[in-house]
């Protein structure tokens, strides 16, 4: 097979549909803001314009979200200009306002019920977080977050969160954490992929191609796709003129009606949801959204781990001034520097793009 034979790129309306995970219709155009908290106050404020009666408890919710997205806002101003380990804690309480907003938004109530964190740091331990029970009462932000958002983490799985897992988790310093050794006895596990949403030729199904480069090979336990869910959900396809890279097809197909918005609003999230169970995490870049898939399979969702990794930061600064010593000024103090520095960017993006079901993206001007 020709790479020209594997079927074109879907188009709706003109428009390439493409993977993202956000619940944003097929074909949806790119949002580019330069200052994603600042876009999702303005879409909340043309949400409560757009709200004629006070239907249930809409009006209340988009009020309260209002008052979280400028809290996070505020502790990330505050952040910016903070240094260590002060801004380990503001931005921390940065993004668990905004985490905030995203389950108020999915018709959380959490003002009229406990709240906690969902997580500890046991005073005994040093690099190991603690789940805390879902069930004591309350609502567990972290717990629902992580259910949420597209992988729960369940306590009988085990309740200890080893920072260091943590930070492999990041792929913002997935490269400088081997650069550093700082996990020995492990492959790189983001492996860099090529999604694309195809058609046959007679434009009368949807199924998706996924392909990465070969000389990963060495690198990555790129043999899981040989077994478990990449088996289940894709088949290998030889292209012959094109040696450098490994082709895969998936096995689903799903019929769809070119210009009918129906079949689109029921079809692409078929497609979607089978992508999302292969563990796909995004990346923003000056290029828009690349993708690469988790080898592994965490046991977090990526930003599950990114407030799970805030909150170990802003729990060490106002408990642990010994720890602070020892584990942030240790053999970690880089890979934390940049994580701090980069991470909250893609934070930001991904969540404001997972709120507002919109693809947010960063004008190729800015990015810094």
């Amino acid at each position: 097979m020709k790479l020209e034979d594997i079927g074109e790129q879907v188009l709706r309306e003109y428009k390439s549909v493409k993977y993202f995970p956000f619940e944003n219709d097929a074909g949806a155009p790119f949002i580019l803001t330069s200052d994603p908290l600042s876009y999702l106050e303005a879409w909340l404020d043309n949400k409560l314009t757009a709200i004629q009666r006070d239907t249930g408890k809409s009006r209340n919710n988009l009020k309260k979200a209002q008052y979280f997205t400028q809290l996070s806002k505020d502790f990330y101003n505050s952040a910016k200009l903070a240094k260590m380990p002060s801004k380990g804690t503001l931005i921390y309480y940065s993004f668990i306002n905004l985490t905030k907003v995203f389950l108020i938004l999915r018709g959380y109530d959490l003002e009229t019920k406990m709240e906690h964190h969902g997580l500890s740091l046991p005073s005994d331990s040093k690099l190991k977080l603690k789940l805390a029970n879902p069930n004591g009462g309350g609502i567990s932000i972290f717990h629902e977050f992580s259910k949420i958002i597209g992988k729960e983490i369940k306590n009988e799985d085990g309740v200890n969160i080893e920072f260091k897992d943590l930070l492999r988790n990041l792929p913002e310093v997935h490269e400088i954490g081997y650069a550093l050794n700082l996990f020995p006895n492990s492959k790189r596990k983001f492996l860099p992929v090529e999604i694309k949403i195809r058609t046959n030729k007679t434009r009368n199904k949807l199924f998706y191609t996924i392909n990465y480069e070969k000389k990963f090979c060495k690198q990555m336990n790129v043999e899981k796709f040989e077994k478990g869910i990449f088996k289940d959900k894709l088949t290998p396809i030889e292209v012959e003129n094109d040696p450098y890279r490994n082709h895969f097809k998936s096995i689903l197909q799903v019929g769809y009606t070119k210009n009918s918005d129906k079949s689109w609003k029921m079809c692409y999230p078929k497609i979607i949801n089978d992508l999302n169970e292969l563990n796909i995490v995004p990346m923003l870049t000056r290029n828009g959204y690349r993708f690469y898939i988790d080898l592994e399979g965490s046991r977090l969702h990526r930003l599950s781990s990114v407030l799970a990794f805030s909150y170990y930061l802003g729990t060490v600064a106002r408990y642990r001034p010994t720890l602070n010593e020892t584990v942030l000024k240790g053999k970690y103090q880089s890979v934390i520097n940049e994580a701090i520095t980069s991470v909250p960017t893609q934070f930001f993006y991904l969540m404001v793009s997972h709120i507002t079901n919109q693809i947010c993206a960063i004008p190729m001007a800015k990015i810094e």
